[in-house]
């Protein structure tokens, strides 16, 4: 099976190679991974995807997205991992009087413009082996931006606006791109730090980035399947 696994980070990175290397010899035979640094935010994301999706010889059965995030929801406590099921751009839109407005609040753009439904972009189901494997893990609704949240105001609308659970700065990049390309996908995200105060003496980087080497090895072992 040949795995794409796409990261904003080294260090996020190095935990799927870590995930991997913890695997049995005949687990790792069925997998064909290449690991890919996307670097940080949407820009850099959508162009590194697409790059690779469009001039590899390869033709990735699956393209995984990788990463620590901040949580706005007592559901996904710090060194607890998400599996994003629904994502949303978070500051593609306008500043108004009123307050922040969408592509689709502001009539710009059809709501379910493909690959739009309703606003936001929608994670593939996959095999059911994959399903079962992967549902020890809640799916969660995250919101992409590429200012992250620091202001108390800040996070009030994001959790109103798109019901935000996980807020991460690459997120909805992958699954646009993923869904035009048609590439099957998934992304896990481990929790770092609350969504507020940039105050990183209250983030737990070293814990959220070993929930994130399991997850990715209970996903890798599924695969291997």
């Amino acid at each position: 099976m040949r795995i794409l696994i796409t990261a904003a980070e080294e260090e996020e990175l190095i935990t799927a190679r870590q995930a991997f290397n913890s695997l049995s010899k005949s687990e790792q035979y069925g997998l064909d991974i290449t690991y890919m640094l996307t670097g940080i935010g949407t820009t850099s994301t959508s162009y590194k995807l697409t790059k690779i999706f469009n001039s590899s010889a390869v033709v990735f059965d699956l393209a995984v997205n990788i990463g620590i995030a901040g949580s706005f929801s007592a559901d996904f406590p710090i060194g607890s991992v998400a599996r994003v099921d629904k994502e949303f751009f978070g500051d593609l839109g306008f500043e108004t009087y009123g307050g922040f407005q969408t592509l689709f609040d502001y009539k710009i753009l059809d709501a379910d413009t493909h690959p739009f439904k309703g606003g936001a972009l929608y994670a593939p189901t996959l095999s059911p082996v994959v399903e079962e494997a992967m549902s020890v893990y809640k799916k969660a609704s995250a919101v992409t931006v590429q200012t992250v949240s620091g202001l108390p105001e800040k996070t009030v609308q994001l959790k109103k606006d798109f019901t935000a659970q996980i807020e991460s700065m690459e997120g909805a990049a992958f699954f646009y791109v993923s869904i035009l390309e048609q590439i099957p996908f998934i992304e896990l995200r481990s929790v770092s730090n609350e969504v507020g105060e940039r105050n990183r003496a209250m983030w737990n980087i070293p814990l959220a980035l070993d929930s994130l080497k399991t997850a990715v090895k209970i996903l890798m072992e599924a695969l291997s399947k």
